[in-house]
């Protein structure tokens, strides 16, 4: 099999996407190991790489000396075809076994754009895609990450889902395999472990898990070092978890509470660790807001005494403007200069009726503060079709984008508003075509011509997509398998996204499409309520 698989990689354009031969990748006596597990990211190795889950999970299993845990991602376009024209099944990339000679196969699905790849997956490595029709020479089929707050769409494929924070989890469900034999038996086992879902046998509450010790929670040291360039190519130190700012519209918020901190000494620990194992030079510090750790300033002061002299990059992938610190950034600065990412999301009024309190005049004030700390350019990122938003709304977003310019260069970016489940606006309806039209017309005309000013519009129909699949139930599951028989997936990315296949598919499966981007009745039970967050 291995010789075979070899054999393709000269005729692909990126061959190190599937030789698994990584620094620090692990690779284990298959036979001699008790439990064999499958990871995959349903999308491209440069993604799947940069998910710091992924590496968690890789890393804890690992660990373990009876368990061998290997990855897998969606092949692009020109590997797959070799493996359809050559008759080789989907493969991992550590031993290059199919994904049929494994006890579990586990995905980490963190947009609802990857339900496509997951059939996509499951169909090039020879299992059949509904759980209903798997027999015990099949894997058992487990989801967990973000999209499984609302598991519905997805339930005819999955055997079992993870709700909540994986690595609290997944020894406990290593442990039913040790000790467990046949598939029945072991899906009826696993049901009984909180947190995990078996759409098959219940529809219990469920309650989510979390780690509680986050400060000495797993942390996968041996770091993996990728032969190609990923989408984030670093090291990222989770410092804290969670977020307590509350704002109605976010998912991320709500999931994943309560907020929980990692001490400043175990941060530098970390980092000293992975440098000596990697030699990377970027430590990005990673958080929904990074600016909201308690000790934050004591944490980049301890990185830059022990990494100033290696120049040693720290970054921030998010802060939230009103907790941002200049002086911070300032001494991060000292080293490289990283850039500054903020997210007004929209006008003064309609931001505070949201749950986001920063007046225009702080926003002001810090842009200020930027150019005056040597920065030429920030980002700045927007969301149209709030609930309640008027016209108003949306000239104060290019009144405040004009503002901005006059001191420093812009980027905005715009993204249509998603009703997600488990928040405020859960209930919301998604604006029309025909209104994101007119609203992002409205900021085209009304923010001024310059050079200083770039503008950037996600697709209102991937925007549409993730909110009906998003809030959807087990109904829609046709839905998908018929968008993937069309030859969808991979629809994170433009080049493959195709929205008339969605629009074909819903007809073709006699689904009305309206009562998921509608409004939901309060007396309408959620899709999502047996789940506690």
């Amino acid at each position: 099999m291995e010789d075979k698989i070899l054999k393709l990689l000269p005729y692909v354009s990126v061959p190190s996407r599937y030789t698994g031969m990584e620094i620090n990748a692990v690779h284990k006596e298959f036979e001699r190991c008790k439990v064999k597990f499958v990871l995959c990211y349903p999308d491209l190795y440069e993604l799947g790489m940069s998910s710091l889950g992924i590496r968690i999970l890789y890393g804890l299993l690992n660990d373990d000396k009876d368990v061998v845990c290997e990855r897998v991602f969606a092949p692009a376009s020109d590997m797959e075809s070799l493996l359809k024209v050559r008759g080789i099944p989907l493969f991992t990339l550590e031993s290059k076994r199919p994904l049929k000679e494994f006890d579990v196969v586990g995905f980490s699905i963190s947009s609802e754009l990857n339900y496509t790849n997951v059939l996509n997956i499951l169909s090039l490595a020879d299992i059949p895609v509904f759980s209903s029709e798997r027999t015990d020479k099949d894997p058992i089929v487990i989801a967990g990450g973000n999209c499984t707050f609302n598991s519905g769409p997805l339930e005819p494929f999955i055997d079992c889902f993870v709700v909540g924070e994986g690595e609290d989890v997944i020894l406990e469900i290593v442990d039913v395999l040790k000790e467990t034999k046949g598939r029945g038996n072991i899906i009826s086992s696993l049901s009984s472990i909180e947190g995990v879902y078996i759409p098959s046998i219940s529809e219990r509450t469920l309650r989510k898990r979390f780690i509680q010790d986050f400060d000495n929670a797993y942390f996968p040291l041996k770091w993996l070092v990728p032969l190609t360039e990923i989408v984030h190519d670093r090291v990222s130190i989770e410092i804290m978890r969670g977020c307590g700012q509350g704002c109605f519209f976010c998912q991320a918020g709500r999931c994943w509470r309560p907020v929980r901190t990692r001490s400043p000494e175990r941060i530098l620990e970390i980092a000293r660790d992975v440098y000596k194992k990697t030699g990377y030079e970027e430590f990005s510090l990673l958080s929904f807001s990074s600016g909201d750790h308690p000790e934050i300033d004591k944490i980049v002061d301890k990185l830059l005494c022990e990494f100033r002299d290696r120049k040693v990059t720290i970054s921030f992938p998010s802060i939230r403007i009103d907790t941002f610190s200049f002086e911070l950034a300032t001494k991060i600065r000292e080293i490289k200069k990283t850039g500054l990412t903020f997210a007004p999301e929209t006008g003064e009024q309609l931001r505070e009726k949201m749950g986001k309190k920063i007046k225009d005049s702080e926003l002001i004030s810090l842009v200020q503060k930027a150019k005056e700390g040597g920065w030429k350019q920030i980002k700045l990122y927007f969301m149209l079709g709030l609930p309640e938003e008027k016209d108003s709304d949306i000239l104060d977003i290019s009144a405040i984008i004009n503002e901005f310019s006059k001191v420093i260069g812009i980027k905005a970016s715009f993204n249509t508003f998603i009703p997600k489940p488990h928040t405020v606006f859960e209930r919301k309806r998604f604006i029309t075509e025909q209104e994101y039209l007119y609203k992002k017309s409205l900021i085209v005309k009304n923010v001024r011509r310059s050079n200083r000013i770039k503008l950037n519009f996600h697709s209102y129909h991937k925007s549409c997509v993730e909110t009906f699949l998003g809030r959807g139930d087990k109904t829609l599951s046709p839905v998908i398998k018929r968008v993937w028989e069309k030859g969808g997936k991979m629809e994170n990315w433009d080049e493959f996204f195709n929205f008339s296949l969605w629009v074909e598919s819903f007809k073709e499966c006699g689904i009305d499409i309206s009562p998921y981007l509608s409004e939901i009745p309060q007396n309408v039970s959620l899709p999502w309520h047996n789940i506690i967050v």
